[in-house]
């Protein structure tokens, strides 16, 4: 099908909701590279955003799938399967410290859903009410109902109404060092974001609070990490206000920041803990985690999906975390991250255009502005690095708070001439619009 067509059918059929997608057709794909059906091949340098962290159409996965698909697809949660319980036990096995029992979802917006549903159960067998949740400005937590509610991004949900608006939650300030830092250093801000947080826990919260709700590196808010002082803060809060801590690991997890977990960059405990997106290889499949203790305030029927923990899901993201550990992918992303990072920064000053570059691991945010001084966000010139990029033949991501946040998310596979010929073609495209 070639773009023309397929233009002229999501035109017709497609609700037009999507956000703004390359004018390509996707035909195929294969470990690092895209090709489309006019001929042309790109390097991925976004990874399905955070998705392919394997690669695309990864042997080993695909086999998984194939097998699996032979055996059987659905049988429906009211039977137990034998592949469904041997995925929540290997989980458990790379999850952080104390996280042991699993729900299997489809997507990471149903598993926060779930996590906060478990949260608020938590807090009810307790004796509170759990009616307050805190989340942080900036974040991002999905795109229905309460996930939404939680987002602290005013652009992805005006003209809703109440259906972005669930009861109860209120916002921390986000740990943005790059622009909210206001001369302190980074331990500096991170202890005042965290004290933030406890005001608004001990003096603001208008009830009972059942759960701090956080992703441990901002990723659709722009790849922002916070102070390291930060989140060990938070972490003390909530165990001394008898909170959970619920992280969403939806788009960090599965090797991407060089860690099996980003909690882990942080020796975080969660309470609770939504996974999704790289777990599946490409298949939809999330979940939430939590402690033994936690997870006994569920009774049988609490909580429920068709098609939660699909047989050729849990088949297929068993082999991904094969593929992690026989790969070494934690170290692989961890390694090449650092050297991006450095080059990047080599980049930056001498730039004006590159405010800032953030990240850990090949999960990587570079901000421009207009001008250092300012910094004033430069979203224009970031979609057409965006695009000039793609005419090179590589994909890049863009998001943040105010999309001038250029995101590079590659498969964790990806070879150093292929990052060395990306980070070549970055550098050209960034010099050209900054002359």
């Amino acid at each position: 099908m070639n773009l023309e067509e397929a233009l002229s059918l999501d035109k017709s059929y497609v609700l037009g909701c999507l956000p703004h997608r390359d004018e390509i057709v996707v035909e195929r794909a294969k470990g690092t590279r895209i090709f489309d059906s006019a001929g042309n091949e790109y390097i991925d340098l976004f990874a399905g955003i955070a998705v392919n962290n394997v690669g695309h159409c990864h042997p080993k996965v695909t086999a998984a799938i194939k097998e699996q698909v032979d055996r059987y697809m659905h049988v429906s949660n009211y039977y137990y399967n034998d592949i469904l319980p041997r995925l929540a036990k290997k989980i458990a096995g790379v999850a952080p410290k104390g996280l042991s029992k699993t729900f299997f979802s489809n997507s990471g917006t149903e598993a926060i859903d779930g996590a906060v549903k478990l949260a608020k159960k938590y807090a009810y067998v307790k004796g509170r009410n759990g009616m307050v949740l805190i989340s942080l400005q900036g974040s991002f937590h999905g795109r229905l109902s309460l996930a939404l509610s939680l987002t602290g991004q005013r652009k992805i949900k005006e003209k809703l109404g109440h259906y972005a608006c669930y009861p109860g939650i209120l916002y921390a300030p986000a740990p943005y060092h790059y622009r909210y830092g206001n001369g302190l250093s980074q331990d500096e801000f991170g202890n005042a974001c965290a004290e933030e947080m406890e005001d608004l826990v001990d003096n603001y919260a208008a009830g009972d609070i059942a759960a701090v709700v956080l992703e441990p590196i901002l990723c659709e808010g722009g790849m922002i990490v916070p102070p390291d002082t930060y989140l060990p803060r938070v972490q003390s809060l909530c165990k001394t206000r008898n909170i959970l801590l619920v992280v969403d690991e939806v788009q960090t997890g599965i090797a991407r920041s060089g860690k099996m977990f980003a909690s882990e960059l942080w020796n975080l405990e969660p309470d609770e803990m939504a996974f999704a997106k790289a777990i599946g290889g490409g298949l939809p499949i999330g979940g939430f985690m939590s402690t033994d203790e936690v997870a006994s305030s569920f009774e049988q029927g609490d909580h429920f999906s068709t098609f939660g923990g699909n047989p050729v899901c849990c088949a297929a993201a068993l082999a991904v975390l094969n593929v992690v550990e026989e790969e070494g992918l934690v170290e692989r992303a961890r390694s090449l991250g650092e050297y991006t990072m450095k080059e990047l920064r080599i980049m930056a000053e001498k730039n004006e255009l590159i405010g800032d570059v953030r990240g850990r691991g090949l999960l990587i945010g570079m901000e421009l502005v207009k001008d250092k001084a300012s910094k004033e966000p430069a979203a224009k010139e970031a979609a057409k690095v965006r695009e000039e990029m793609r005419r090179r033949g590589y994909l890049i991501g863009v998001g943040g708070l105010f999309r001038n946040v250029i995101r590079l998310e590659p498969p964790l596979i990806m070879t150093e001439d292929e990052l060395d010929g990306a980070l070549d073609a970055l550098g050209g495209v960034i010099n050209s619009l900054a002359s």
